[in-house]
């Protein structure tokens, strides 16, 4: 008999540590199969305003020279969503010449909505299969513009250097850490009991976790299931301590869920 799809994940506890944004749609793919979850965001994502002077000017002189880059890199929904209201705010017009590029499906998803023509990575769509494109191979004499938030792995701008190009970031946004009542909140709910399964959509946002852990002192957290997506940030993860992980391909609300039910429901 095929498994109801409303019922596989029936009797597993989830907890959503995504920014608020970005967590409705995890949550309604895993009530969709039956999982009760309990959204606790860790991080908030702030974009840089006029206050931040230094910083707010810096995004606008890149982008008022959009037209200057060959390649423009978006690695978030955030990154995508920020940029383009800088982007369509100066630029009614696509600056000719300057090709997009995602990391991630829902990324790439963002940009096409809003008719930039994109190129995503494949296979894992992370920043090491956008790396092996083979149009950012060669890159002497040319211009790489980054749009992603404040800080963050130096990964693509290291490489593409290495490669010949000339990189800059467009720094949109920041992220801040969010602590405060996290670990009462939990205990409220009565979770973090055995069969409790913890989902993170990044290394930044497990980084988080943990710093919750150690200063609410519930060592016992780092045995309950997590979810992560890639073996990067699995790798971190065993590094921290934590004993029982589900490795996801990416961090695609899509492919976590696949990975789920794999897991929950082995084939």
């Amino acid at each position: 008999m095929t498994p109801d799809p409303t019922r596989q994940l029936k009797g597993l506890r989830v907890l959503i540590t995504r920014p608020e944004a970005q967590a409705a749609n995890w949550q309604l793919l895993l009530e969709g199969c039956g999982a009760s979850t309990l959204r606790t965001p860790l991080m908030a994502i702030v974009p840089i305003d006029e206050a931040q002077t230094k910083a707010y000017q810096s995004i606008k002189n890149i982008v008022m020279d959009a037209s200057l880059y060959q390649h423009g890199i978006f690695v978030s929904q955030n990154a995508a969503h920020y940029g383009l209201d800088w982007l369509e705010q100066y630029w009614p017009q696509m600056p000719i010449g300057l090709k997009f590029y995602a990391v991630g499906s829902a990324t790439a998803k963002c940009l096409q909505q809003a008719g930039y023509p994109v190129t995503a990575a494949g296979g894992t769509m992370n920043s090491e299969a956008l790396l092996a494109l083979p149009e950012l191979q060669d890159l002497t004499h040319q211009r790489v513009v980054i749009f992603r938030g404040c800080g963050g792995r130096t990964l693509l701008a290291e490489a593409l250097r290495e490669r010949g190009a000339v990189v800059d970031y467009c720094e949109l946004y920041e992220r801040r850490f969010l602590s405060e009542g996290v670990a009462d909140t939990l205990s409220a709910h009565q979770w973090g009991q055995t069969g409790d399964l913890v989902s993170v959509h990044s290394g930044e946002t497990l980084s988080h976790w943990q710093s919750v852990i150690e200063s609410s002192s519930q060592n016992d957290w780092k045995q309950l299931t997590l979810l992560v997506p890639g073996e990067r940030v699995a790798s971190q993860a065993r590094a921290a301590g934590f004993t029982d992980i589900v490795v996801a391909e990416n961090a695609s609300d899509a492919c976590m869920l696949d990975t789920l039910l794999s897991w929950r429901v082995p084939s």
